[in-house]
This record gives structure tokens, sequence and C-alpha cells, in this order.
């Protein structure tokens, strides 16, 4: 493993980033200075000097270098941000806390210093914290080595015993915790991902449910009103009302399209890119009648599938377009091209007709207007040019549960 990765060079932003930030925070740096302090400052306590067996040189030398680190970290987070010179000082920092704690220890010379109460707390910390890195760890398991070390060359193997033998319990304490801990956390995950699978199913269900009642209930009344006003529209040929009659019946069967594209987008959560495709050239020719309408897509990954909310945005917004285009351009031909990136959908509208009056956008109350609003409010651009050549209108939509649909195996 390169060292790189024991110290932790994360990226500038995330969880980890967020937590020392709060950790750089100054009301945070001052307590912690401010424990410090304390630490420094127990000496002059009556009767506490004796008892810890150190002086208030050997505490204001300890908690002084560590305060200093500590402070050095937090100005060159504040300066320049969670870059590789911060977490090497958050190293240092580390080691330089779990050090300066056990040179208390050495100070006082007794293996079983209260000072030991300190370092298993902080080592503890250390051991559960989720944003926790290897060299973190590795800090509290070399530094008691390190006094045991000190106190053997001294010629005291009894205290360089003790002290390897807490530093060992801390270690077997801490990997302990460490377990408990990752495994609450691997427990906490899997519940929340359960719960979040039956949330997702109860939604299908309920998605189902709907367009079931949809197309059983207000699709059967559509259709029979339809039918009706298609045998009314015949009965009253050469009457003045028969053209009033064509429109009812014009919007009834528009209705019972837009009906059949909402049934369609909530049968399923998810929808691969060829079913969109298909849906679409399906709309397109119904709504272009005897044009030619030529539809062309391709995708960076044609293995992918996206939310039915995302795919109904998508008709919608399309079917607008060649809707707009054969009602009032009057053109030959419609050209729908798409184009499915990781980033989104890309989607252009062209035809050949006469192209969109002076002010025509501005002033649009309806196809157009839809359009874009359809477009912006799911998070989307869109640009139109328009010539008496023409109209090309292109769009982009992003897909948020842009994902791979890869057969399970």
């Amino acid at each position: 493993m390169k060292l790189s990765l024991l110290v932790g060079s994360p990226p500038s932003s995330g969880p980890l980033v967020e937590a020392h930030r709060k950790l750089r925070e100054p009301r945070a740096v001052a307590v912690l200075i401010a424990g410090a302090l304390a630490v420094a400052l127990v000496p002059l306590i009556p009767g506490v000097s004796a008892r810890l067996e150190v002086t208030l040189h050997d505490t204001v030398l300890a908690m002084g270098v560590f305060a200093i680190v500590s402070l050095a970290a937090a100005v060159v987070f504040w300066r320049r941000g969670a870059t590789p010179a911060y977490w090497w000082l958050c190293a240092l920092e580390t080691l330089t806390t779990a050090l300066t704690l056990l040179s208390l220890v050495w100070a006082s010379g007794n293996p079983l210093s209260p000072f030991w109460l300190l370092f298993v707390c902080l080592s503890l910390i250390v051991a559960v914290d989720a944003n926790g890195r290897i060299i973190e760890g590795l800090a509290f398991v070399v530094a008691p080595q390190v006094l045991a070390l000190l106190f053997l060359l001294e010629g005291e193997p009894a205290k360089a015993a003790i002290s390897a033998v807490i530093g060992g319990v801390v270690v077997v304490l801490g990997t302990l915790l460490r377990g408990l801990f990752v495994g609450l956390t691997e427990a906490r995950n899997e519940r929340d991902r359960l719960r979040a699978e039956l949330a997702e199913l109860r939604l299908r269900e309920e998605r189902h449910r709907i367009s079931r009642d949809l197309h059983d209930g207000l699709g059967t009344e559509l259709a029979s009103l339809t039918w009706t006003a298609r045998m009314l529209h015949q009965r009253l040929e050469g009457s003045p009302v028969q053209s009033e009659v064509g429109q009812l019946l014009e919007r009834l069967r528009s209705g019972m399209d837009e009906l059949r594209t909402v049934v369609w987008a909530l049968r399923a959560p998810a929808r691969p890119w060829e079913d969109v495709v298909a849906r679409l050239a399906q709309r397109c020719r119904e709504l272009g009648g005897d044009r030619d309408v030529v539809v062309e897509a391709s995708a960076a990954d044609p293995r992918v599938e996206f939310d039915g909310q995302v795919a109904l945005d998508l008709v919608r917004a399309v079917q607008e377009l060649v809707h707009n285009a054969a009602r009032h351009a009057q053109p030959r031909r419609i050209r729908v091209t798409l184009r499915c990136d990781p980033d989104g959908i890309r989607f252009l509208v062209e035809d050949d007709g006469r192209g969109l009056a002076d002010g025509a956008l501005e002033q649009s109350e309806g196809g157009l207007k839809n359009f874009r609003t359809r477009v912006e409010s799911a998070g989307g651009t869109t640009q139109v040019e328009s010539s008496p050549q023409g109209t090309r209108v292109s769009a982009w939509l992003p897909t948020p549960t842009f994902r791979p649909n890869i057969p399970m195996q």
C-alpha cells in the first residue's frame, strides 16, 4: 500500500473533508486549545502535581507542542483547504497527540500514570471514527511501544513490560471496538438499504395500481366518449356544428394519447433506452400524420435505463415539438435526432416548414412555451433557431438516475 493511502489524501470535497471542516471551525479549535491549557495547568492544583508525579514544566511543554501542531493544521486548512500538506499535518498531529500524552507518563516515571486514561480515551475515539485513517490508528499502536523501549533503555524492564502490556490492551480494545462499530455501521447500512428497497417496492406497486386505475377507469371512459364523438361527427355531416364536433373528437384523441403515455411511464419505475426510443418513434409517426417523420437515435451506452419520470418528460417534450411543427409549420419532413450521453439526453427536432413569425417565440402561449416550461422544470436547457427554410429546436435533459441496464447473472 502506498504511503499516500496510509496518510490519506482524499479529494477536496466529501464526507471526510466535511468532518475536518467542522473540526477546524474556530469554536472547535478554541475548545481544543482550552482543553490543552487545562491539562497544562493541572499541576498548579494543590496536591495534584505530587499525585501525578509531573511538574508544570512537563505539562506545559507537552501541551504546548500539541497546541502548536493543532493550530498549524487549522491555519493550513483555513488558508488552503484540504491539501496534501494539510493531511500530512493531520498525521503529525495524531502522532504528536499520542507521544505527548505518553511523554507525561515517561516524565512521571510511573507506568500506571493516570495520563494513560487520556491516551486510552483518544485511541478509542479514533477507533470508532468513521472517517479515521490507517495512520491515526498506527500512531496509537506505535507510541506505547516507544515508551516501553525508553523504559527498557533506562534499565527498567518491569516498567517497560507494563507499558507494552497496557499498549497491547489498548490495541485489542480499539480493534474490538472498531470491529463492533464497523459491524453496527454495516447493519445500519443494510437496514437502510432494505428500507429503501421496501419503499421502492411500495412505490412500484402504487404506480402499477394508479396505471391500472387510469387505464381501466379514465381510459375506458375516454374511449367511450371518443367512440360517441366519432359517431356524432359522422351523423352531423353537412351540419354547421360538424366542425366543432370534429375539434372535440381531436381533443379526445389527444387526451387518449396523453393518457396512454402516462400509463406507459407509470407501468415501469425505469425504462430501457430502446423502449423510450420505440415509444417516441411511434408517437412521432402518429403526430406527423402523412408527413415524412424520421427518428434517429443513438446512445453512448445502449444498455442504460433511466427513471420513468425522465422518460415521460422526454416523450412529452419531443411530441410537443413534433405536434407543434406538424400543426403550424406545414412541413413536408420532420427529423428527430436523439442522443443519450452519461450526463443526459440531447435531442433535436428539425422541420422544413415556413418557420416562425417574428416575435412568435416570445408571444407563444401553447406548444413552444409548454415545451420550454417542461424542459426547464426538469432542469434542462433549450435553444430555438428559425428561418423561412425551417425551424430547429434543440434541448438537453438531465438523467439523474442514469445507470447501466446490465442483466443479472
